[in-house]
């Protein structure tokens, strides 16, 4: 057996774990550690390199021959501001030889340099775009054969399958990120839905008793809702949802956790966050609200308001919690709309 015959059993049987590994949902991190290991063997590389295209950004993926098999791959995320993105995009889209400074020679600026930590002229370099449904996911690159020679037809062809695979993997990654945050997102606005809602407070309260914590809960119901969608429609009705969702989602923390709660009325999760704290968080949201241009008419359109409640001084279960916001919150309805009403003045039901 010659020793390209002996690399594609190598390379095939990489591919086969790499394909149990996908179908059972494991993390890109240890799929490309696989694929990595496979290329720098049947590639002969001293290193090579993963490109990921991930949005505005660039992941960067590599592993060197010195550090043995069984080691970590780098990582590491470039922020897109030199235009390295766009080149991939447009001059990455083909399996490429080249060597800088020689006769090969494929301009990739900065990148053999400032991105692949390679100074040295003449290095060999082999890349094939990481390409499924006509999407291009990222590059994968060998850099300079331990042997000093030049990369061969059939080096290609492995570089290819190679390639084809991580870009497989990249989509079937995408797909199941997708699946698992639609199974927690509300559909028409784009935040968190009720079932997630109901699990993140009951790990708030896990994580609030175990370190001694407040958190505070807001449920916000939106102002005459009915009447505008009388007035606009119901499409308009949908869209000042999404409106309403998206203000709310810029004016709290990273942090905080947004959802839907219901028809027209949200919750929101306040991690470390007192009651009076609370109020200023919902103060300002409100206000944000009040202020908004819905379906680019005139301001004031939709008001909102909101009760808040506070763990463990407002209930020590989520029912107990959001029944005390609730409570709040109608009170805040009943004061004439547009305001934001605490639990200070209220009474728990003991049965809550």
């Amino acid at each position: 057996m010659n020793k390209f015959d002996r690399y594609k059993e190598i390379l095939f049987s990489t591919l086969s774990e790499i394909t149990s590994l996908i179908i059972a949902g494991n993390d890109r991190k240890m799929i490309f550690q696989k694929l990595l290991d496979c290329s720098l063997i049947v590639l002969e590389a001293e290193r090579v390199y993963l490109l990921e295209l991930d949005g505005d950004r660039i992941v960067k993926y590599s592993k060197s021959s010195a550090s043995g098999p069984g080691a970590d791959i780098s990582i590491e995320k470039i922020s897109e501001t030199t235009g390295l993105r766009d080149w991939m995009l447009r001059e990455g889209a083909d399996v490429r030889r080249f060597r800088r400074g020689g006769e090969l020679a494929f301009d990739l600026p900065y990148l053999t340099t400032r991105y692949l930590g390679d100074s040295e002229p003449g290095r060999v370099i082999i890349s094939a775009p990481l390409v499924a449904k006509k999407s291009m996911f990222g590059l994968l690159l060998a850099m300079h054969r331990e042997d000093g020679g030049l990369y061969a037809s059939e080096d290609i062809h492995l570089i290819t399958i190679l390639a084809n695979q991580a870009a497989i993997a990249m989509e079937n990654a995408i797909l199941y990120q997708k699946l698992e945050q639609d199974a927690i997102t509300d559909g028409l606005t784009n935040v968190y839905n009720y079932r997630f809602l109901m699990s993140s407070l009951e790990s708030e309260i896990k994580r609030a008793r175990r370190f001694k914590q407040v958190f505070s809960f807001v449920m916000l119901d939106v102002d005459n809702l009915k009447d505008y969608n009388d007035r606009l429609g119901h499409l308009s009705g949908s869209q000042a949802l999404k409106e309403i969702a998206e203000i709310i989602r810029t004016t709290c923390r990273d942090i905080d956790l947004v959802s839907k709660y219901g028809g027209d009325e949200f919750g929101i999760l306040l991690p470390q966050t007192s009651l009076s704290g609370a109020k200023k968080v919902t103060r300002r949201v409100l206000d944000a609200i009040r202020k908004h241009a819905f379906d680019g008419r005139t301001l004031g359109l939709l008001t909102a308001s909101a009760g808040t409640a506070c763990f463990p001084k407002d209930g020590s279960t989520a029912k107990q919690i959001i029944s005390s916001a609730d409570k709040a919150l109608y009170q805040a309805k009943r004061s004439g709309k547009d305001a934001v009403c605490t639990t200070e003045n209220l009474v728990l039901d003991p049965t809550d």
